[in-house]
């Protein structure tokens, strides 16, 4: 259910309440039954629920507290102790403060990150699905003056040899085309804006051909994500969080969905946070929460 005092009860509430499960799929809420039923349509039969409350505090929308923070990091460890039985074969995270978190797990950087921790995977990328476009991250989050020393021939090769697998295994696509994006402006200027397309991203490049997966670039980020210059791609790459995000939040912020690509399920999130600043005033999009759902049931 992501923090409680965050939008996911009420995301996940919007979303559910009108939303129609595919044949042989059932929906299971993990979180606190208390803040959900306050968003649930009234005389409307309750979703399967898991409560847990480790606090006796009342959570209020809006404002988080340590207590929140533990709340949401308890319905996360109670998702992966029942992935790990495998008595569940996806999972939909709701959002939550990786602040609060952090109190608890120190260095927490977020559910994919400890997600792969708690199943021992090393090669886990972050995509971003919307309508016909699919993105990837190179590096995800971590400072803008580590990014340059992190997008190494190594790094650049392992994300796309692990989402082109994906895509071929569960999206059904036979020979995927994939964009990369460089990291400078202009995607270098041949060397004239930096040397990391020459030194790292070309030779990966170079050696995901030999293997014949079908890659393309680098091209400049600021013009690929028009949509003539994008078509017939099948996934875009790029090098740091705000390269890729701020142009895919631009386009489809209310039905853009995180896709964790590398576990042993499927893990599906909204691609929004908490926003505690509008939590329980009834304004807060569901969308992006009812496409994480979608896709999750359309995979199992």
């Amino acid at each position: 259910m992501g923090d409680p005092a965050g939008i996911g009860p009420e995301v996940i509430a919007a979303a559910l309440s009108g939303f129609r499960c595919p044949s042989g799929v059932e929906f299971l809420v993990i979180g606190n039954m208390d803040v959900f039923t306050r968003f649930w349509p009234r005389g409307k039969e309750l979703p399967l629920f898991i409560h847990i409350a480790e606090n006796s505090a009342r959570h209020i929308s809006g404002r988080p507290t340590l207590q929140s923070g533990r709340d949401s990091l308890a319905y996360l460890d109670k998702a992966v102790e029942m992935l790990k039985k495998g008595s569940l074969q996806a999972l939909v995270t709701g959002p939550v403060s990786k602040e609060s978190v952090a109190h608890f797990v120190k260095g927490f950087k977020g559910h994919t990150t400890y997600l792969a921790n708690a199943f021992g995977k090393k090669n886990v990328e972050m995509v971003f699905v919307a309508d016909d476009i699919k993105m990837v991250l190179v590096t995800r989050h971590i400072p803008l003056k580590e990014v340059s020393s992190r997008v190494t021939r190594l790094k650049v090769e392992s994300v796309i040899e692990t989402t082109h697998a994906f895509l071929v295994n569960s999206f059904g696509i036979k020979a995927p085309k994939i964009a990369v994006c460089g990291l400078n402006p202009h995607a270098g200027e041949g060397g004239a804006i930096g040397q990391e397309e020459i030194r790292e991203i070309i030779p990966a490049m170079n050696r995901l051909k030999k293997k014949k997966i079908l890659v393309y670039g680098p091209f400049p980020a600021d013009t690929l994500f028009e949509p003539r210059n994008r078509r017939g791609y099948d996934l875009i790459v790029t090098m740091y969080h705000d390269q890729g995000l701020t142009a895919l939040k631009s386009l489809y912020f209310d039905k853009l969905v995180n896709l964790t690509v590398g576990l042993p399920f499927i893990r599906t999130s909204p691609a929004h946070g908490t926003a505690f600043g509008i939590a329980g005033k009834g304004v807060a999009n569901s969308g992006s929460m009812l496409e994480s759902i979608r896709l999750a049931g359309k995979f199992v």
